[in-house]
């Protein structure tokens, strides 16, 4: 179930009647409501997540014992997911006898990487004496599958969601006081997401399956889809963090205009920051982080860190080499450090540049697609498909992609501090009734293609 859809606008509603009747059964109508949720899945996808909950619940008693246990947890977790995600990348005789030992294909189900890392989090935290057993069983199911965040993240971090979880299950969360700012975010996700990356989506599927017949079509295909992927991907968590506010919930924010950093790691400050983080401290920081020797040591850490990063994201040697890639260009850029200061506000455009080319290798569906879609870029293109075949479209096409720039700064005006503070004063009736209009109005917008989540499929 998508959130863009009249089937969740109708759960949703339900639910949030439900719980302002009946707050002292909020943990388990929320508990309810995530089952019904996750259940469109599919039953496959619903009786794994079930039981990866159910034995993460059971191990964590163990590892709240002996740290010991936490291997336990990690070699669970990531054999399921392995299983799942990626055993045509590592076993391709073994996935092959698979298909026909089950007479076709098992998909990916659907939020396995998320729902598996908060579990891994969990029990990393639980055996370093960072956050305390959860012993309650229903407090646990909801950690796990409270619907907002389990489909695509963000992450979160049982020292954030626990303590909300606990309200719930009391009938103590407090909701009105975020009405309007949850409304104003659920709108503005679907503004991006319906009214922004799904126009983008046909153009961008056009010329990467076609490949760039020209230099600009390749450079503007480019930057086309780094904009499709993040007004798709931040909408999504604009969504789910206001539909947290509105059930009372307060999940951390999962982007902040990553297109305005200047450098890779004022980047990944800024993108997926719940992934980031979740990367940083339970994959960067354990290998050594920037603690260990030279030079040399440092990149090898980066390079196996941005790699499992990119990795996680797919099973495919592209996101392989887009997470290298990365890890060997924040290496690079803290070397030449000294001297990209001298650029000033030059350096955001190299930094930007360089991010553009990067994502050709995430959006690739080859290797070899996606350096023949680079040399388009370098003045070798190989392709048929034009985005712009007169002057006039080469106009336009470059005054849409300067406004989609307008619009991230415009987006960061919006979310600053002291706008949030004042939107949370305008919270009442009115500003109720005409924010859920408007996220009605997108959702009911005619769709001609189905354009699901991008990270749906992560």
């Amino acid at each position: 179930m998508s959130f863009d859809t009249p089937l969740f606008f109708v759960l949703f509603a339900v639910v949030f009647v439900l719980l302002r009747s009946l707050p002292r059964l909020g943990g388990l109508l929320l508990l309810a409501a995530s089952v019904v949720f996750y259940s469109f899945a599919g039953p496959l996808d619903m009786m794994l997540v079930l039981a990866m909950m159910i034995l993460n619940y059971a191990i964590s008693f163990g590892v709240a014992k002996d740290r010991r246990w936490l291997a336990v947890a990690v070699i669970v977790n990531l054999a399921v997911l392995v299983f799942f995600k990626y055993r045509h990348f590592l076993f391709p005789g073994m996935a092959e006898e698979i298909r026909d030992f089950y007479q076709g294909e098992i998909m990916i189900p659907l939020g396995i990487s998320f729902y598996v890392f908060q579990a891994l989090a969990y029990q990393a935290d639980l055996a370093y004496g960072r956050f305390p057993l959860i012993r309650s069983f229903w407090h646990f199911a909801l950690f796990i599958l409270f619907f907002p965040h389990m489909m695509a993240g963000p992450i979160v971090r049982a020292s954030i969601l626990e303590p909300q979880v606990a309200r719930a299950y009391t009938g103590h969360l407090k909701q009105r006081r975020y009405w309007a700012l949850g409304l104003g975010l659920c709108v503005l996700g679907l503004a991006k997401k319906v009214g922004i990356a799904d126009s983008l989506a046909p153009h961008v599927e056009a010329v990467f399956m076609h490949g760039p017949a020209n230099v600009f079509s390749a450079w503007l295909g480019a930057a086309l889809f780094a904009f499709q992927i993040y007004f798709d991907f931040s909408g999504y968590s604009d969504i789910a963090v206001g539909t947290g506010y509105l059930l009372g919930f307060r999940l951390p924010i999962n982007f902040r205009q990553p297109y305005l950093a200047i450098d890779p790691q004022g980047f990944w400050q800024r993108w997926h920051i719940t992934l980031s983080t979740w990367i940083r401290d339970y994959v960067y920081i354990p290998l050594g982080g920037r603690r260990v020797g030279g030079n040399i040591q440092q990149m090898a850490v980066l390079l196996a860190t941005m790699g499992l990063a990119g990795l996680w994201h797919g099973a495919n040697w592209t996101f392989v080499l887009w997470g290298l890639f990365w890890g060997a260009y924040v290496g690079a850029w803290r070397l030449a450090a000294p001297l990209l200061e001298k650029l000033g506000r030059g350096r955001w455009l190299l930094h930007f540049t360089v991010v553009i080319v990067l994502w050709v290798f995430f959006r690739a569906a080859n290797v070899s697609d996606a350096f023949a879609f680079i040399g388009g870029m370098a003045g070798f293109p190989q392709g048929t498909y034009r985005l712009a075949s007169t002057d006039t479209g080469v106009l336009l096409s470059s005054l849409g992609l300067a406004l989609l720039l307008v619009s991230h700064v415009a987006e960061a005006w919006i979310n600053d501090f002291k706008r949030v503070v004042r939107l949370r004063r305008w919270n009442g009736p009115f500003s109720w009734g005409l924010l859920t209009s408007l996220a009605f109005w997108f959702v009911m917008l005619p769709k001609p293609l189905a354009n699901p989540f991008i990270y749906f499929r992560f």
